[in-house]
């Protein structure tokens, strides 16, 4: 586990807390190496039993590249508000954040898909899944979940 060496008293490692973070957003930065540079992007989310679900093409460079190196960080951040003062030294943020490191591995097994997908809608817009047309075949087998 990693921790907060500077600041560590604003540090919660309270899962309850982390989860309501991340139940609050549904955009993350991905943090991923590809080859040789490391690379961090906006990604949509989803986020069931500890664990955070991404979906994309089975050609996504981001989404292949975790899978080779079994190796994934996220953070999730929500600005609260901005700290001004008289001095610009003393000006910051108060925010929300979280960054989880984790191992990613492929959803195959069809069921399992199909609930990562409805978890990875669901979480982004409550009730959409009912709202939408279901995924054709060919959809589905060019949609990698993870």
């Amino acid at each position: 586990m990693n921790t907060v060496k500077r600041g560590a008293n604003r540090a919660t490692y309270d899962v309850e807390k982390i989860n309501s973070i991340l139940d609050a957003g549904f955009v993350g930065y991905v943090s991923y190496t590809y080859q040789g540079k490391a690379i961090a992007i906006p990604m949509a989310y989803g986020s069931r039993d500890n664990r955070i679900i991404f979906h994309g093409s089975n050609a996504n460079r981001m989404l292949t590249s975790l899978l080779a190196v079994k190796e994934m960080s996220m953070t999730v951040t929500h600005l609260d508000a901005l700290v001004m003062a008289w001095s610009g030294f003393h000006h910051s943020v108060n925010y929300r954040s979280v960054t989880l490191f984790g191992t990613a591995k492929k959803i195959e097994e069809i069921a399992d898909k199909n609930a990562a997908l409805l978890c990875f809608m669901e979480h982004m817009m409550k009730g959409r899944w009912d709202g939408i047309r279901k995924m054709n075949h060919q959809e589905f087998d060019r949609t990698l979940v993870d």
